[in-house]
Formats: C-alpha cells, structure tokens, sequence
C-alpha cells in the first residue's frame, strides 16, 4: 500500500478543456514521447513556435506537462517552458501590419478556425513567389470576400484534410489583403515549393478576364512589402501555380499577365 502512494504521488493526470489552444515555447524546449524528464525526445520545439494543446496534463515529480499534438502523434512538454493561448493569435506568427504593405485582415477579423497542427516556421526567407486564383466566383465587397476566404479555409481542412488553409495570403476584388498562413509559417499551396516559397491567392476564376485593378494593386503592393520588410528574398522568382503543377491555375488570363511582371522567371 505504501509503494503504491508513492507512485501516485509521482504521476497524477488530468484533463482540461484544450478547445481551440496552442502551446507556444517562451524559450527552446523539447517534446517527448512521454510525460517526464526520462521520457524520449521526439524533437525541440523553438521559441515562439507553437504546438496544438490537447487539453491533458500530468504531474510528474512535482513537475507539470501538458499533451501536444506534434506530426499527427501526442507529445509532452514540461508546462513551465510554454504559454497555452488561441491559436487563432499565435498559430500563423506573422499578424503585424508590416510597413507598406495594404490593408490585411488577420485570421481573428475574418473569423479563421484554429489550425489542428502549426506547419512551423518557414527555414528561410523564401525565394519564390507563386500566384493562384481560387477558381471560384468572385467577390467585391469585405462581407463577401471573407465568406469566400472562409469556405476555402473549410476546403483545405475539410475536404484535403489540411491543418490550415493553404495559401500564405488571400485577395479579394474589394481590395483587401486576408491572412491565410502569413508570411513566416510553411504553407499548403504548391506541391513541392511549400518550404521556400509565399503564396498569394486572387479569388475569383481569371480564365477569361484578369482580376480587377484593386486586387492586382493589392497583390503587387504585397510582392513589394515582402522584399522591403525580408520576407522575400529581393532577387525572388515568381511563377504562376501551373508553372510547377499540372494545374490550370491561376488561370489562363492571369497567367498571361503575370508572364509580363518584374521577377516572372519560368
């Protein structure tokens, strides 16, 4: 009886609504495979990176750690190296109004869904910058546009089983700029170039017209912004999304365009 008070006083689980929270690292921590200092380390988790928060804790030692979710699989991390907030606020870690850029509606005003995992930071400054459409019928108006942008976020998550929507940002015909993963954060958008390149999606379908002068303004002036403020390489290349995909995107219009911008290097 006595060894068996002393175990449970050693390990002690509970469980917590974690709803829609990330756990973010206030310094380098590492994630194990197990709660407790013994257990295996599966990786380290950098500072202000964020993890999905399953809502469990367990005490080991005295010591408080929490379930993650790292890769699709659980994970532990000693509580004391991590804040637990929305990861609405922390999961894309580029929600500033960088200088120069157009208006951006960050994830919190359109009303984005928390991703199921952060795809983690991008390795580098990226050095491409690909252009699509959404193929969709179009919008003009911000009421519309984010009801847009809200049912590729449901496309990507629900129909590909994505941890996010795709693309870095998104542009409606109103004019505004919406925040899909950011500029930092690894995107969902062009098969094999995910890890060193942006992505900025027009919505509408630019087959047999180009998209309005707003967006195209909208779409350059985030181009710009990127190289000014080091989030683009300044010597980047851009390509339109059949340029490495069998893929009719960004349309056949738009493409044409594009072919006659600074940087379009096929």
């Amino acid at each position: 009886m006595v060894t068996f008070l002393y175990i449970i006083s050693l390990s002690l689980s509970f469980t917590a609504v974690g709803g829609d929270d990330c756990a973010c690292a206030t310094s380098n921590v590492h994630i194990r495979d197990g709660a407790g200092t013994n257990a295996e380390i599966l990786t380290t988790l950098k500072n202000h990176h964020c993890v999905k928060f399953n809502g469990t804790r367990q005490i080991v030692n005295g010591d408080r750690w929490i379930s993650v979710i790292y890769n699709g699989k659980f994970g532990w991390i000693h509580e004391a190296y991590v804040t637990i907030s929305s990861c609405v606020t922390h999961a894309p870690s580029s929600l500033l109004q960088l200088p120069g850029c157009p208006n951006i509606v960050t994830r919190a005003e359109w009303g984005a869904r928390a991703p199921t995992q952060y795809a983690g930071r991008l390795p580098a400054t990226p050095k491409y910058m690909f252009l699509h459409h959404g193929a969709s019928s179009p919008c003009f108006t911000k009421e519309k546009c984010i009801d847009k942008v809200q049912g590729y976020q449901n496309w990507h998550m629900d129909g590909h089983g994505w941890n996010d929507i795709g693309y870095s940002f998104v542009v409606g015909e109103d004019g505004n700029v919406y925040e899909g993963r950011g500029w930092d954060t690894i995107g969902a958008h062009t098969k094999h170039y995910n890890t060193v390149g942006l992505a900025i999606c027009v919505i509408g379908d630019f087959s047999d017209h180009v998209p309005n002068q707003a967006a195209l303004d909208a779409v350059q002036k985030m181009i710009a912004c990127g190289v000014a403020n080091n989030k683009l390489v300044s010597n980047y290349t851009m390509l339109g999304h059949r340029d490495v995909g069998s893929t009719a995107c960004p349309g056949t219009a738009y493409y044409n365009l594009i072919q006659t911008w600074p940087h379009y290097n096929l």
